[in-house]
């Protein structure tokens, strides 16, 4: 399995490039956007991108993974999926762009008619790019992926930049989507230049069908659980509080998407290679938990104390109302990492439909705590609350699923593993409340670098006495690759 691991480490390698070289970026554009744009107006942004996302689930009716995990499809199914994806994705841009009118008036906000319209674009070039962005993932071309993402990201946030520096408003927060999406469909033709087919293939189509339904409907499901608290507080709070609730959300979940996200797209196409070994599985994702527990917890830990430093440094005075709502939040963010990883392994075992039901029930326990919370919280922060509670709940039931019944293992080692980090995680926090309060004395740069190394420092040591970090084998590892090169 050593060319598994390879491939793994080669991946994750590419996109890490990408992630990490657009972090800064993505930083600094954000700094800029959110000093010279109001939350209301990110606010309108949420709502749209919530609506974006679900569409983008009716176009992929999980055409994507299913071209992944199959490696029989000829060039002609792939041709059939590809113009399946051109009739849904029109399809689609219409009822956005006629909708938006009653989309505007059931948020009662104008302006989000005229953002769902230019969205409308965003979704047909969104649907053209399902198949290209699986057969991208399939050959493991994480190096074109990585690129590709890199160039957009800089070349569309520059121009949000100059936008909102020259009063484009809202406008600004549309050049992303709008510009990668047309950019990505162009990148994607020149690599795979798919053709559009007069009869579709049913043969294609039946094959897919009995992965890509359970797959759709698990990405159904897990829609409302990931977005139902931004719908909530759109219609029944106000598009300022949605704009603090997005944006500590989507500064939290940096790390998630700069760490695990970095991982998943490599996991199922390399994993699937792994669908017969059940055992096999269930050992690799222990492992990749176990790394990961050791790098999310401290990160959480980070953001909870540091939270009111990273606001204020990244969004500015304006957006001090989001600072509870990101501590609260940073508490998920250890779980919700180790949690981004387990879609892979039900995918590459071949079970979606075991994935649908864990996600079915996921939905369920979330749905209702966002629908507690705001009746009776009524509060951004009492939603934060209810996001942390149903994932802690949904964290245990979903993998106490996928090793009853998809991996046929103990479900208790895998707990077990995790069990030092916790441990080292709890006594950190403990410390660090008595600590931290005579970090803040300081100033807000010197504030947030203390209370880091302080968090590094202790994690370190505890790591260190649990036997989590050898530091000598790290140390003797860095120094024969130095040696190689």
């Amino acid at each position: 399995m050593a060319s598994v691991r390879k491939e793994i480490t080669k991946g994750v390698f590419w996109i890490a490039v990408a992630k990490y070289s657009g972090i800064v970026v993505q930083l600094l554009i954000t700094a800029v956007l959110a000093r010279h744009i109001s939350p209301s107006a990110f606010g309108t942004i949420a709502v749209a991108m919530v609506v974006l996302q679900f569409l983008n689930i009716l176009a992929d009716i999980g055409i994507g993974p299913a071209v992944v995990q199959y490696k029989q499809l000829t060039r002609h199914h792939l041709d059939s999926l590809f113009t399946l994806n051109i009739y849904i994705g029109i399809v689609l841009s219409l009822i956005l762009y006629f909708s938006s009118g009653l989309i505007s008036s059931y948020y009662r906000d104008e302006v989000l008619e005229r953002v769902c319209q230019m969205m409308a674009v965003v979704i047909f070039f969104n649907a053209l790019n399902v198949v290209p962005n699986a057969l991208m993932r399939k050959d493991k071309r994480f190096r074109t992926i990585a690129l590709r993402t890199l160039f957009f990201q800089v070349l569309s946030g520059a121009i949000a930049v100059w936008g909102a520096l020259n009063d484009w408003g809202i406008y600004a927060l549309l050049v992303s989507p709008i510009l990668t999406s047309i950019g990505v469909f162009f990148v994607n033709y020149y690599n795979y230049p798919l053709r559009l087919v007069l009869k579709l293939s049913q043969e294609a189509v039946k094959t897919v069908a009995s992965f890509s339904v359970f797959q759709f409907a698990f990405s159904f499901c897990n829609y409302f659980s990931r977005n139902l608290d931004k719908l909530i507080i759109g219609k029944y709070f106000s598009m300022s509080q949605l704009g603090y609730y997005d944006k500590s959300y989507h500064l939290m979940m940096l790390p998630l998407q700069n760490v695990t996200f970095v991982i998943e797209p490599v996991l199922h196409p390399i994993l699937s290679s792994l669908q017969d070994s059940k055992a096999e599985l269930a050992e690799k994702n222990r492992k990749l938990a176990v790394t990961i527990a050791n790098i999310s917890f401290p990160i959480g830990l980070i953001l909870y104390f540091c939270g009111e430093e990273i606001i204020k440094i990244v969004y500015g005075g304006q957006w001090d109302a989001a600072i509870p709502v990101f501590k609260i939040l940073a508490l998920s963010l250890p779980l919700q990492m180790i949690l981004s990883t387990i879609g892979a392994v039900y995918q590459a075992a071949g079970k979606t439909n075991h994935m649908f039901l864990n996600g079915m029930l996921n939905t369920v326990v979330t749905v209702a705590g966002f629908l507690v919370a705001a009746h009776w919280g009524r509060t951004i922060e009492s939603m934060a609350w209810a996001w942390d509670i149903t994932l802690f709940i949904n964290f245990f039931t979903s993998y106490m699923i996928l090793h009853t019944f998809t991996l046929k293992t103990s479900v208790w080692p895998f707990y077990y593993a995790l069990m030092p980090q916790v441990i080292n995680s709890v006594m950190v926090f403990i410390i660090s409340v008595f600590i931290s309060a005579y970090c803040e004395s300081a100033g807000i740069i010197t504030s947030l670098l203390a209370k880091m190394l302080l968090i590094g420092v202790m994690t370190t040591i505890l790591g260190c006495i649990f036997h989590q970090y050898r530091l000598r084998d790290m140390s003797m590892g860095v120094k024969k690759n130095l040696g190689r090169e």
